[in-house]
């Protein structure tokens, strides 16, 4: 930050931190954008196949009419930006932005550079769809998107309180039913193979494959074992305190958050320890802190 002297304007400069995370950011939309053109190129228009939102609106304008797909991208995202520019953030517009002009520079740039992969259909769905989440799942680890339903679905849940799920499942119905009347059954299927296969792979790259899991223990020897899982896990533990409802005796209650691998060791701490001990876990999909990711 710069001031200039008795009222002048403060003049903001981007700190190293800042400029490292927006480098970052543009090359995890940069690498996704990449993903979803060679996924286009390679896979999902030498077999025909749809996507889902924008993308899916796209290929259905290439196919019907030759409109080619950067085209149709660029096109239909004007109206959702126009839209939704006062509705989400700066950062949001901007990484949407990035994404929306660097798959609509990428996919033409990128054609022919690799041959269409020889596969039957049902593969061709699977993997041009993982193909495609991947694609997309480093565009929204780069806090970006590529315009269209998650625009669209910031601005819903704003306006009429729909949720991103309802927004993105009536976008990708949309694409099926339309694709129904004008492309035979099976690509309308098979569509939905794709469209199934890169919501899951964009879960897993935005959450990753390392599920950790959350353990609550409730025992009369709570002490004991948390010293166990300190010692022998190296896991920081929570206490709680809790009322039996029956019983009304107060409890000490354990949370800890292990990795998958180190839970059948924590059963077997918790069996040695206090054998009547009542244990229940759950899945984590994402932890962040010491001993486990790192927000950036």
């Amino acid at each position: 930050m710069v001031n200039k002297g008795p009222g002048s304007k403060k003049i903001y400069f981007p700190s190293a931190e800042d400029s490292r995370i927006l480098i970052l950011n543009l090359l995890y939309i940069t690498a996704g954008a990449l993903l979803i053109s060679f996924s286009l190129n390679t896979i999902l228009i030498p077999y025909g196949l749809l996507a889902g939102g924008i993308t899916g609106l796209s290929l259905i304008f290439f196919y019907l009419f030759k409109i080619p797909v950067f085209i149709g991208i660029l096109a239909l995202n004007i109206p959702v930006f126009w839209w939704g520019a006062r509705e989400i953030s700066r950062s949001f517009f901007f990484y949407s932005l990035a994404g929306t002009v660097l798959l609509s520079v990428l996919q033409p740039a990128t054609y022919g550079y690799i041959q269409p992969f020889q596969l039957d259909m049902v593969l061709a769905a699977v993997f041009g769809g993982a193909l495609s989440g991947a694609g997309f799942g480093l565009i929204f680890r780069g806090h970006g998107s590529t315009g269209g339903t998650d625009i669209i679905s910031v601005v819903m849940r704003k306006k009429k309180g729909l949720g991103i799920g309802e927004v993105t499942f009536y976008s990708n119905l949309l694409v099926i039913i339309i694709s129904l009347f004008f492309f035979p059954l099976n690509i309308g299927l098979y569509t939905i193979i794709s469209i199934f296969i890169t919501g899951k792979m964009i879960d897993v790259i935005i959450t990753g494959l390392n599920i950790s899991k959350s353990v609550f223990i409730i025992s009369n020897k709570s002490a004991e074992i948390s010293v166990r899982i300190i010692g022998e896990l190296h896991r920081g533990v929570t206490h709680l305190t809790g009322e039996g409802a029956y019983t009304r005796h107060q409890k000490t209650i354990i949370n800890c958050v292990i990795n998958r691998f180190e839970l059948a060791r924590l059963k077997r701490i918790v069996a040695e320890t206090d054998p009547d001990a009542f244990m229940y876990i759950s899945d984590a999909s994402e932890v962040l802190g010491r001993g486990f990711s790192r927000s950036r």
